[in-house]
């Protein structure tokens, strides 16, 4: 019975540690400024506040206002929540997977 626990322990500490929501934790800047939009990004969403780009393993913001930012995974945990000024930032991806990016005025799913 102890050396089941143990098991159980061990399985549940392993999808812990590679959950999206880990792994974001793992990045101390979670968007970081970025110079430009090039490569194979993908459109998702064009507002008037934000757009949102994609790319494997990458999500690329253009803000052109001051805007909080929120990024949850597809079951509504929240992975990131940041004030960004004007500018191009990127959030890099660990795992593959749905997510949720909210603002104030914008709400999209975005698939990495």
């Amino acid at each position: 019975m102890v050396l089941k626990n143990k098991i159980s322990a061990v399985i549940l500490g392993c999808l812990l540690l590679t959950s999206p929501l880990a792994i974001a934790q793992d990045h101390q800047n979670l968007w970081i400024e970025a110079k430009s939009i090039s490569g194979n990004f993908k459109a998702v969403t064009t507002q008037p506040d934000i757009e949102i780009f994609s790319a494997p393993n990458v999500i690329m913001l253009k803000v052109n206002e001051n805007v909080e930012v929120r990024l949850f995974t597809i079951l509504g945990k929240l992975i990131s929540a940041q004030q960004l000024e004007p500018g191009i930032f990127q959030f890099n991806m660990d795992t593959h997977g749905i997510y949720i990016i909210k603002t104030d005025k914008t709400s999209c799913k975005i698939a990495i």
